[in-house]
């Protein structure tokens, strides 16, 4: 019987360096039937002139611009040919038995996606194993995870229903609201431990601490609301979100009174902005997922 096609999607941003690593991993594992397709974001490193002339099978889209994490995936998916999709970043590893132990996992018709253990980069430590939230949507501590991130197996089926990425979260939760709808049309996220990938997280995390700025506070604060407006049942909103907005109003009033009026304007008031321009579009989505969930 014939192992079924994965298409392994690879966004790119300016990260040349970590090319050979990744696309060498991945062609070291025990799942052969596979095709990797590159997206570059407009890298100015020569990425694409590097993998035209090392890895000539790889199938290269490229955008030309930074069209963002969601774009760029939603783009990838629609030239490739697998009946999986795996939407693995750049900066990693595959261990040699990563993809097979997805493709066993998700023959289960129950389950939508599945994701893996990550460590990190030097292999000594785990990053996450699948991502718990608070009712709000924030990454806490350990549970039931919401959602897998870095690598993110897909049945093409379910992709298509659900509507891929949401092309407006151009960056940080894109990942937690696929997850999220994949749920509510009544599939499983699953987390297979087994199944691991090193990642180097250095992007994010200064000695062992996860850091951010004002501009991934805005962003991760604005596709946060979006994912609540839109995937939230009617009742749930209607006591999760006024508690969202006291909390909100908390730590406003901390930055205001720390004197940085900076954070409360880009980060805060323009996602608030952001999310009430796109209103309309949100509440589309909204009035679809919901009526479709399951």
């Amino acid at each position: 019987m014939m192992e079924p096609l994965v298409s392994v999607i690879i966004v790119n941003y300016n990260g040349r360096r970590y090319l050979k690593d990744c696309f060498d991993s991945l062609k070291a594992n025990t799942h052969k039937n596979m095709e990797i397709v590159f997206v570059d974001n407009g890298s100015r490193d020569a990425s694409i002139e590097y993998v035209r002339e090392n890895y000539p099978e790889i199938k290269i889209m490229d955008i030309g611009e930074n069209a963002g994490l969601a774009i760029a995936s939603n783009r990838g998916a629609s030239i490739a040919g697998g009946e999986y999709l795996f939407f693995f970043n750049n900066d990693t590893k595959a261990d040699e038995k990563m993809l097979s132990l997805l493709v066993k996992a998700a023959a289960d018709p129950g389950v939508g996606i599945c994701g893996c253990t990550t460590l990190t980069y030097d292999g000594k430590a785990v990053i996450n194993s699948g991502v718990a939230c608070d009712i709000y949507g924030y990454p806490y501590g350990d549970g039931e995870p919401l959602y897998v991130d870095a690598a993110i197996f897909i049945k093409r089926s379910v992709f298509d229903e659900i509507g891929g990425f949401d092309p407006e979260m151009f960056l940080y939760g894109e990942d937690r609201d696929i997850c999220w709808r994949t749920f509510l049309y009544g599939y499983r996220v699953v987390v297979v431990p087994e199944a691991f990938f090193l990642h180097d997280s250095f992007c994010s995390m200064k000695d062992g601490a996860y850091t951010t700025n004002i501009w991934k506070r805005h962003v991760g604060e604005r596709n946060l609301i979006r994912s609540l407006l839109k995937n939230y049942s009617a009742g749930n909103l209607l006591w999760i979100l006024p508690r969202y907005a006291v909390l909100s109003l908390m730590e406003l009033a901390a930055f205001v009174a720390l004197g940085r009026f900076r954070v409360v304007y880009s980060a805060y008031l323009k996602a608030y902005w952001w999310n009430m321009k796109r209103l309309g579009d949100t509440l589309r989505l909204r009035k679809k997922i919901q009526s479709e969930r399951r």
